[in-house]
């Protein structure tokens, strides 16, 4: 039997390691390259879904919203107990707000009710969903036109629409290219209403809010009253399960609180 050197040895597996250690760096540069291009879309994400919001059309972001608000009303909206004398008393009262100097979007307020307990969301078409759980959740109407004028910021600021372009961004596209929204209302009608805002977003609606509320003579106080009164730091405990949902989609932070609160003092 034949014995090797160890020379011999490792000539003999010396091409098995070149093999693996090219195989090694291979694998090291794909991961390397995948790392790249995900911190590049990343970087370049916000970018794009801006540009595809500026070229999203009106009249499309319409089809859009109608086409989510008739798939909740199937899903998750029922129609509003409130009275009638209620809802025509805040209706009333929104549609007197005079638009500040940059203009109000276009908008429409519903009234729902829902399992989804404490919400407000705005639509693409710009309507504006209030659920009766919010409207019994806050101390009087002063606090729910501050709630809607909150709501016409996001309306504003079209953060719905870019915030569906940054999730479904495919679909989103597809809208855009054939005109059908049927896969991006599928993909995110049911999701629109618990979609959180990130805190820019919230500081750019809450400048609208101000702005629409000061105009009209109103206390911006209202607007520190609406966090207030459904996170519960005014003084009590903590804010039920069903108001906790409003907080789940519009979080309160210090930073929001100290400018409403800082505005409000002026």
């Amino acid at each position: 039997m034949q014995t090797l050197a160890v020379p011999d040895l490792i000539n003999l597996f010396a091409p098995g390691r070149r093999r693996a250690l090219r195989h090694w760096r291979l694998a090291a540069l794909a991961a390397t390259a995948c790392v790249a291009l995900y911190i590049g879309w990343q970087l370049a994400r916000p970018a794009i879904v801006d540009q595809l919001a500026e070229a999203f059309p009106p009249t499309l972001a319409t089809r859009l919203g109608q086409d989510m608000l008739r798939e909740l009303d199937l899903q998750a909206l029922k129609p509003s107990e409130l009275s009638e004398t209620h809802r025509a008393r805040i209706s009333g009262a929104f549609a007197s707000l005079q638009a500040p100097h940059e203009g109000a979007p276009r908008h429409r307020l519903l009234f729902r009710s829902s399992q989804l307990g404490a919400a407000a969301f705005t639509l693409p078409s710009g309507d504006i969903i209030l659920t009766d759980s919010l409207v019994l959740a806050l101390p009087d109407d002063g606090a729910v036109l501050a709630v809607l004028a909150h709501e016409l910021g996001h309306q504003q600021q079209r953060h719905m629409l870019r915030r569906l372009l940054q999730e479904a961004m495919l679909p989103a596209a597809s809208a855009m290219v054939l005109g059908d929204t049927n896969w991006l209302v599928s993909s995110m009608a049911a999701r629109a209403p618990h979609l959180e805002w990130p805190q820019q977003a919230e500081i750019e609606a809450d400048n609208y809010a101000a702005d629409l509320l000061e105009h009209n003579g109103l206390s911006l106080r209202l607007l520190t009253e609406v966090q207030e009164a459904l996170s519960g730091v005014a003084g009590s405990t903590g804010a039920p399960g069903a108001e906790r949902a409003y907080l789940a989609i519009h979080p309160p932070c210090a930073e929001r609180l100290a400018q409403q609160r800082e505005r409000s003092a002026l």
